[in-house]
């Protein structure tokens, strides 16, 4: 290591003390594999708003411009939580319409998995 590095503060402790522990751009959660980019590309720059942990892929994009640096600060920043609705929409309507439309065919499954059931229950006995 050189001695400029070596009076360098543990930037990777800095970030991961202050961010989520996933790749800011796209979420990768493997925190042994994460790294720490400096996003003014300067090594020497360790203030904790210039640094954002990400994945060695999403790193290596936004090294060479394919990420924005402004999108991996407003990723990194912003509290993100997961909409389920987004997958889950119609889904309801779904089953009723599926029920509806061949309730016999549900009853069957239904007794299908009871019996199932009641097979590995006396199997595991």
């Amino acid at each position: 290591m050189s001695s400029s590095r070596k009076s360098l503060p543990n930037y990777r402790k800095i970030a991961f003390s202050k961010y989520p522990k996933i790749c800011a751009y796209c979420g990768f959660g493997v925190a042994a594999v994460l790294e720490v980019a400096h996003l003014d590309m300067m090594p020497t720059n360790c203030d904790v708003k210039n640094l954002a942990i990400m994945c060695p892929t999403c790193h290596r994009m936004h090294d060479i411009g394919l990420i924005p640096t402004d999108v991996v600060v407003r990723m990194r920043d912003e509290e993100l939580k997961p909409n389920w609705r987004k997958l889950m929409k119609d889904a309801a309507a779904k089953a009723v319409a599926t029920k509806q439309k061949n309730p016999e065919s549900m009853k069957e499954a239904a007794r299908k998995a009871v019996m199932t059931r009641k097979a590995r229950k006396a199997a595991a006995a």
